[in-house]
């Protein structure tokens, strides 16, 4: 009687991968740290952290045989949640962008009528 073992060859972990699952992390820990001040700023920049490291995640090979997903799956959500995160993040951008003009014009304004009253 004789047995055979299908085993599958034993691939690295991208350095893609890990380094998205470590500024995941770290992006997720500085929204953390920003919520006290901004809660919405800093729930935004946390979702952004946490897409990132679930992009990461899904794209090391082992994490979606753990789960039991296929590998066209875990590419599938390795690219969706990895586009989330950069949908997030421009729309940061505008965001803050956008409030930032707002700012300078309000201030702008409200000097120029102290200066000439």
């Amino acid at each position: 009687m004789t047995t055979t073992t299908a085993s599958q060859p034993a691939r690295s972990v991208g350095f893609a991968a890990v380094f998205a699952v470590l500024l995941g992390l770290f992006v997720s820990g500085y929204g953390l740290l920003l919520v006290p001040q901004s809660p919405l700023g800093g729930g935004w920049i946390l979702a952004i952290g946490v897409s990132l490291a679930l992009a990461g995640l899904f794209a090391i090979e082992s994490v979606g045989r753990r789960l039991g997903l296929s590998a066209a799956t875990c590419r599938t959500l390795s690219l969706s949640f990895a586009a989330l995160a950069a949908i997030l993040f421009v729309a940061f951008v505008v965001v803050n962008y956008a409030s930032v003009e707002s700012f300078e014009a309000t201030s702008e304004t409200a000097t120029g009528a102290e200066t000439s009253g």
